[in-house]
């Protein structure tokens, strides 16, 4: 069963075996050392602390999601790679270890038969339960993981004995001396998670490990960002199906918030919110939709093993949930109509559309090509839902709800997406913007009558802004004159609302934050009632490796995942030889930029400032590395040469690096609105243009390997609303004019990104020509850089779980492979109700 888990802070189980009678298990060799050699006398340091608990607590979540009960958690079975990247040991193996020779040892490891009444575990760290010969449970783990916090904090056992029977009898009366005594600096909110891990009772300890982990990744952002942690408040009870989770300090503000925006705008219970985590899976399930009544959750998941997503509905109250479609492409985005009894979504068979399907039962039923984010409208007949890519060609139709031809939404503006009806169905809200550029800037909320009509800015973009929140994110509900929606501050993107007028559609006062958690929270969906429905995802982005002959475009092998470490890693830059690797990871708890031996894999870190760096480039030869750090809104450029490891100060206020010259004498970097580029010599400190244009962006610029071109891509530049890639033709360094430009894709699947192969006949770049986001290659003529054939896929990004993000993507490219990031995404769905009373009998 140990075997079976598949997680990065599990130590992986190979094979196991019988050879030549001896009973063997092949194991991930890491090198590192056991917790039990790293605390010193006086405790860890408390990130250190929180960075290791989280990435265990997760580990072992991950266990009992899957039925296993480690039963033997103690510092000697937690061991740091040397990459600082947490590996549980030896799940399961309590109930194989033979007895020690020294019979009072109080460390020792007991005989775990598992008859009833036989004591398994280690004494100083076992449960009572455990010293008592009970069945250890996952409560039991929980208790362990408390003592072992405890000893990372204090640097002293929190159960202590001169012989076995002393230390048994400790752990099942005695309390841990408390950690103030050796530990002044530790945060209450920390003392406070693991007493609760260290109660007798096991009904009184935390109920589940995703409970810890939350708690624990709370108080971490807590401490990270200067705040005062919040206490965390214990589940208030237990649902049959599910846990109802009172989320410690992650969701506390969401019952001051959330109760106070549901006085204002719909029926309010007496009390306040119980939030109830509605599903468990260690996969991605995600974009909920809670039906008007509030009986009922629609939304997607890839539980169904099969790679995709479907989706699934299950009753609010309890039972199974029902996979509702089954194809092998992805299903997502469901919508409930007013009555409850249809869901639409959107699918991505058959090129995409958007189809309809009973929320019980049937078949469901094409009635839009090529949509996504439908919207039913207050009446049921109709659904608004937008085609293209926000940001460059999105535009909203609307489409009778039993199908037919679908009517574009006149609007005189270059893009607009997500749209969401009022609640009396005269006008929908969506996100859109008048700049054809793509400026991110310039995203705003807007709202327009529902049969056509002047869009009126609602100013949200202003009003975000004195939040100090980025540009505005899609709305995700409106009720009464309240609008919900996820956005990001910090590190971690949270539910928010804002008040609009129904006269003038005006955001009233900044939007009010509901809650904060260390996740992604997203999707929310409310219900009549007040209920209100959201996701909790985790992403993380990692290295994967492809072997492939560059210059022809041929894959040589599968792809290899190369980074596991916590914490994420993207932007990757390698050198000609492909031997050298540089990369942002913030797997230390700040994006700094580190270095990898692709020869042998080691990887140091080459910044340790408190300031986030990112943009790391290599020369070719791989002797100097360029990056800017983030520490002010102008950010400087720093270049290092490896070899000295002294980072030297390019300029102040330059914008970002994007890549050296072939040469390695200069840096490629951009700033501005529109963007544009200059280069700076890394001797002279001379600094030149390289490429603008007065109306349009020019978004990632990437030097031929012969430094007489430069590739790029502009969205919006052609009928359409499409996104060419171009070369243009540099003299001396510049790029010459838009006449001279050369169009290299027709910009139809959004293509983005380009970079060259090493012989500069292969144009690669990532294009959603077929629904996804995936890297495809143009041949181009060498001499002239115009298209020579039709551009090819060299590698699909199709999974529900693996995307490509198109900023961090880099890639690094040599003549034998080239290193990117996917990012994986894992969440579940959770729901707010009021507490107190069923839905319908509430207050006003």
């Amino acid at each position: 069963a140990a075997s079976a888990l598949n997680h990065p802070n599990i130590i992986a189980i190979y094979d196991i075996g019988v050879e030549n009678g001896v009973d063997y298990i092949a194991m991930e060799f890491v090198s590192g050392k056991t917790l039990d050699q790293l605390i010193p006398r006086n405790g860890m340091r408390l990130n250190e602390v929180l960075r290791h608990a989280v990435e265990a607590a997760d580990a072992l979540a991950k266990a009992h999601a899957a039925g296993i009960v480690h039963r033997d958690l103690k510092p000697g079975n937690i061991m740091v790679s040397t990459d600082g990247l947490v590996k549980v040991l030896d799940f399961g193996l309590a109930k194989l270890a033979k007895p020690s020779e020294d019979r009072e040892a109080p460390t020792r490891t007991i005989d775990a038969r598992t008859s009833e009444g036989t004591i398994m575990g280690t004494a100083a760290y076992m449960s009572p339960e455990q010293a008592e010969g009970q069945e250890a449970g996952p409560r039991s783990d929980i208790f362990s993981f408390g003592a072992l916090l405890y000893e990372m904090v204090s640097g002293q056992r929190a159960f202590r004995g001169d012989t076995l029977l002393s230390t048994l009898s400790s752990v099942l009366r005695d309390d841990p001396k408390p950690i103030t005594e050796v530990r002044e600096d530790s945060p209450s909110e920390l003392r406070r998670i693991i007493a609760r891990c260290l109660r007798k009772d096991p009904a009184q300890r935390f109920q589940h490990m995703d409970d810890l982990k939350v708690a624990l990744e709370e108080l971490k952002g807590e401490l990270e960002s200067g705040k005062p942690a919040e206490p965390v408040i214990p589940p208030s009870r237990r649902r049959r199906t599910s846990a109802v989770l009172i989320a410690a300090a992650a969701l506390t503000t969401a019952a001051g918030g959330m109760a106070w925006f549901l006085n204002r705008t719909t029926p309010q219970p007496a009390g306040g919110l119980v939030l109830t985590r509605m599903t468990s899976d260690s996969g991605l399930t995600t974009t909920p939709a809670i039906s008007p009544d509030g009986k009922l959750l629609a939304y997607a998941s890839d539980r169904s093993g099969e790679g995709n997503l479907d989706i699934w509905v299950q009753q609010v109250a309890g039972g199974q949930p029902i996979r509702r479609t089954r194809n092998s492409a992805d299903d997502r985005q469901p919508s409930f109509s007013p009555d409850g009894s249809k869901i639409a979504f959107r699918s991505e068979r058959d090129g995409g559309g958007i189809y309809v399907i009973s929320a019980l039962g049937g078949e469901d039923r094409l009635v839009a090509r090529s949509g996504m984010y439908p919207h039913f409208s207050p009446d049921g007949n109709r659904i608004a839902y937008s085609v293209g890519a926000p940001l460059r060609s999105s535009k909203i139709y609307i489409v009778n709800a039993t199908g037919g031809q679908a009517s574009e939404w006149k609007l005189q503006i270059p893009w607009a997406a997500v749209p969401i009806w009022s609640p009396d169905g005269s006008h929908i809200l969506f996100l859109g913007s008048t700049d054809p550029s793509g400026n991110f800037n310039t995203i705003d909320w807007w709202v327009a009558p529902a049969e056509g009509g002047t869009a009126i800015d609602t100013g949200a973009g202003s009003a975000f802004a004195r939040r100090g929140l980025r540009a505005p994110s899609a709305p995700g509900s409106w009720t009464g004159d309240r609008i919900l929606f996820s956005a990001s501050l910090g590190d971690s993107a949270n539910l928010w609302q804002a008040k609009i007028s129904l006269r003038t559609w005006q955001i009233q006062d900044p939007p009010q934050r509901l809650t904060t958690g260390a996740a992604q929270e997203s999707g929310p969906s409310i219900s009549a009632d007040g209920s209100l429905a959201f996701s909790t995802l985790v992403s993380e982005s990692n290295l994967w490796m492809l072997a492939i002959d560059t210059n022809r475009g041929k894959v040589l092998g599968t792809p290899q995942q190369l980074t596991t470490a916590g914490g994420g890693s993207m932007r990757p830059s390698l050198s000609q030889d492909g031997r050298k690797l540089v990369f942002v990871s913030n797997r230390s708890g700040n994006p700094d930029i580190w270095l990898r031996n692709l020869d042998n894999g080691s990887e140091t870190a080459i910044t340790a400032t408190p300031w986030p760096e990112s943009h790391p480039w290599l020369t070719g030869d791989g002797s100097k590395v360029a990056w800017t750090s983030l520490e002010t809104s102008k950010p400087p450029i720093f270049v290092m040469t490896i070899a000295r490891g002294v980072p030297e100060k390019l300029c102040d206020d330059c914008g970002m690096p994007m890549q050296w010259t072939p040469d390695g004498s200069k840096v490629l970097y951009y700033w501005g609105q529109p963007i544009r580029y200059g280069s700076i010599d890394a001797i002279t400190r001379q600094r030149a243009d390289v490429i603008h244009h007065e109306k349009y962006n020019i978004h990632r610029a990437r030097f031929s390997p012969d430094g007489n071109w430069l590739a790029f891509h502009v969205p919006i530049v052609v009928e359409g609303g499409r996104s060419p890639i171009f070369v243009a033709p540099l003299r001396n360094g510049v790029a010459l004019g838009e006449t001279d430009w050369i169009q290299v894709t027709d910009g139809t699947g959004i293509e983005a990104a380009p970079f060259w192969s090493p012989d500069g006949g292969l144009l690669y770049f990532l294009s959603q020509r077929d629904g996804f986001q995936c890297l495809w290659a143009q041949p181009l003529d060498k001499a002239t850089k115009r298209p020579a054939g039709a551009p090819f896929n060299i590698a699909h990004f199709h999974g529900a779980r693996h995307r490509v993000d198109e900023v961090g993507f880099g890639p690094g490219i040599s003549s034998d492979k080239l290193v990117y990031t996917l990012s994986e995404s894992t969440g579940n769905v959770w729901m707010a109700k009021p507490e107190g009373g069923r839905p319908g009998e509430a207050r006003r």
